[in-house]
């Protein structure tokens, strides 16, 4: 960039500005491009298969379930969807372009967060090189959850709206730039349950500047305090459009106050013994900050502090809370290690602002990002991608599918490990119902923890669980400990094995292998 006739950055032409390729766009293409290295990754979770077939049903019936679907177990038990809308688009996606296209537009959604984080790291301060090393180090953390299910959303609205909150605070925008947040929060809410992260963003900042026009006696700061009061009411009620209504807080709190949940990985605090790259990540970011904090000697902001401390906090008792922190602290890390750097290298410090300048300047990504995902939109629709087609072999084997396809009438009241829920309902609904999935909140803690654990731990009394519910079949994860438990069992037998599952049928007291229908299951 060359200098004007008084000495400022001269403004890229309005050709560049339009055609220049922004930084964010090459952050942007890591996670798509990571994602066809691994593909099957994109498809892991145990719930795709069951939000999937939500979504068929939603645009079958035009209707949302109230009740339960799926198990035999939990049949007609009430049932908050609050992914419907997710479900929908998510089903009308496979409709269009099978799960190919579902897989590439779920990687597109997630590939913004990275994008996100990197250019508030260039709004706020940060050199080039350091917003860029601090964002692939948050992607690092991002990658604990880079799978299509509807928390990605959460994840980007997060990041959205973090940084709209942030330029208000400090000034680069003005009140009226909020007015669409109460738009996203009513999508939000019909998306994931994870909407409520949005107000704690938006009451943090809210607090922070009430407290400071409190303590500083700040004219300036109060009124800040009632536009971000004014907002979280209009986002409050934006959320009430939604299906449920106000039962949706309701059946969030219940969810998120689960004993059973604690039993899964994401909701257990990150074990940094294990070695996982993205708790890793994450515990570098954390002491980075410790360490950019002592080095830079500089102050923070109220609400920087307060965001660090809560998200930190969360983090630490939850994996799936390291995505936030990550998101909220690698700008902040960034900007503050860019003195340090520009120190003991002087020359970067003016071309870094002229390089943020320009980035800044630029028209581009409105150019590039639409280009961009309607090509890999357009090569997913051609089959060009190596993604998967089916979601056999991810958690469901294709060979354990097809056995269970080729003796469907011994399954009629099977056993299953909670991680084949998702795959055996979208393999065999409505034909064949499950035991369990992973939606927690429809079983609830009593058959979760006194019923499905019991017989997954091989806990005492695990027998009458299964005689209750009238089971002669176990489809089951082959690494499960129910899994060793049925092999030894002398009432059982293996009548199949291979790398991912094991199946077993049910023997009757002569050692003959049991039909389905002579053991009616009793009333739960």
């Amino acid at each position: 960039m060359t200098s004007g006739a008084r000495g400022r950055p001269a403004q890229p032409s309005p050709l560049r500005r339009w055609l220049a390729p922004p930084f964010t766009v090459f952050v942007f293409l890591i996670h798509p491009s990571l994602g066809l290295w691994r593909p099957g990754g994109l498809l892991q979770d145990p719930g795709t298969g069951w939000h999937l077939v939500t979504g068929r049903y939603i645009l079958d019936t035009g209707s949302v379930p109230a009740r339960d679907l799926f198990s035999y177990t939990a049949a007609g038990h009430p049932w908050i969807d609050q992914s419907w809308l997710f479900d929908a688009t998510s089903a009308l996606l496979v409709r269009l372009g099978g799960l190919p296209l579902f897989a590439t537009v779920s990687a597109l959604v997630y590939a913004f967060i990275p994008a996100l984080v990197f250019r508030r790291a260039l709004r706020i301060g940060a050199g080039l090189a350091p917003a860029l090393g601090l964002t692939v180090l948050a992607y690092l953390v991002l990658c604990s959850h880079a799978i299509a299910r509807p928390h990605i959303v959460t994840y980007v609205f997060f990041a959205l709206v973090l940084e709209r909150l942030d330029d208000f605070q400090t000034g680069r925008l003005p009140a009226r730039a909020l007015w669409w947040l109460p738009l996203l929060a009513l999508v939000w809410a019909n998306v994931h349950g994870g909407f409520l992260v949005g107000f704690a963003l938006g009451g943090t900042f809210a607090g922070v500047a009430a407290l400071r026009a409190v303590v500083l006696r700040d004219r300036e700061e109060r009124r800040r305090a009632l536009v971000l009061a004014a907002l979280l009411a209009a986002m409050g009620l934006a959320t009430l459009v939604n299906p449920h209504g106000p039962r949706l807080y309701t059946a969030v709190r219940e969810y998120l106050g689960l004993r059973s949940i604690r039993y899964f990985h994401e909701f257990q605090s990150p074990d940094f013994l294990g070695g996982s790259v993205p708790v890793l990540s994450f515990e570098a970011l954390a002491l980075m900050l410790l360490v950019v904090l002592g080095l830079g000697g500089r102050r923070l902001a109220w609400v920087e502090v307060t965001l660090l401390v809560f998200f930190l906090h969360q983090a630490l008792h939850s994996v799936r809370h390291m995505n936030l922190f990550a998101i909220v602290a690698a700008p902040i890390i960034a900007r503050e290690l860019t003195p340090w750097l520009e120190s003991r290298k002087p020359a970067l410090r003016e071309r870094w602002r002229e390089i943020a300048r320009e980035q800044a300047a630029l028209r581009s990504p409105l150019v590039y990002f639409p280009a961009v995902c309607a090509l890999f939109v357009a090569l997913a629709l051609a089959g060009v991608l190596r993604l998967p087609h089916t979601l056999d072999d991810l958690q469901l084997s294709r060979g354990a599918a097809e056995f269970i396809a080729a003796h469907r009438d011994r399954f009629g009241r099977s056993f299953n490990t909670d991680d084949l829920g998702g795959s055996l309902i979208y393999r065999f609904w409505p034909g064949l119902r499950v035991f369990v999935d992973d939606r927690n909140a429809v079983y609830g803690d009593d058959f979760m923890m006194g019923r499905y654990f019991r017989v997954f731990y091989g806990q005492r009394g695990w027998r009458k669980v299964l005689e209750k519910y009238g089971v002669t079949a176990a489809v089951v994860d082959l690494g499960a400990q129910c899994t060793a438990l049925l092999r030894t069992a002398p009432d059982w037998q293996l009548v199949y094995e291979d790398r991912l599952n094991a199946i077993f049928l049910r023997r009757d007291a002569s050692g003959a292998i049991l039909p389905s229908s002579t053991r009616p299951p009793r009333a739960p």
